[in-house]
């Protein structure tokens, strides 16, 4: 009787050890599993916020080449070109021209697109009267 008791004592131990085990197991398999779906979401958000930085740099220099195209329009509403390229945006103007008695209203819409999409658009005027035109 003495030598049964042990052998179930023994036998009760090592199934809570198969337990303790196997309960261990399944835990590094939740945290491993909640570890991917974190690294899966990261991994998300820094590829969206990097595309949001690209975005943003390419309007900041749309801004700056529309900027720089107004200034020249500013200065010689009538001899602007119709567009430039740098590097890989595309600046158009249309610049519509309204005469009136003291003088020319120059209208100027710059748009500013990467071809396929507009990056930005900027609209500006500047009129030049009959006795500035002429010292020119």
């Amino acid at each position: 009787m003495a030598i049964s008791s042990e052998m179930s004592a023994q036998g009760a131990s090592n199934r809570s050890t198969g337990h303790r085990g196997a309960a261990f197991l399944i835990e590094a398999l939740v945290v491993l599993a909640l570890l991917m779906a974190s690294l899966a979401i990261f991994v998300q958000l820094f590829a969206k916020s990097q595309i949001k930085g690209l975005e943003a740099n390419q309007l900041s220099q749309a801004v700056l080449i529309a900027n720089d195209y107004a200034e020249e329009f500013s200065a010689n509403p009538a001899g602007i070109s119709d567009h430039k390229e740098t590097d890989d945006l595309i600046a158009t103007c249309k610049v519509q021209k309204s005469t009136h008695e003291a003088g020319t209203l120059y209208e100027a819409t710059i748009e500013v697109s990467d071809g396929s999409k507009t990056v930005y658009t900027l609209e500006t005027a500047r009129y030049v009267s009959d006795t500035e035109g002429s010292t020119r």
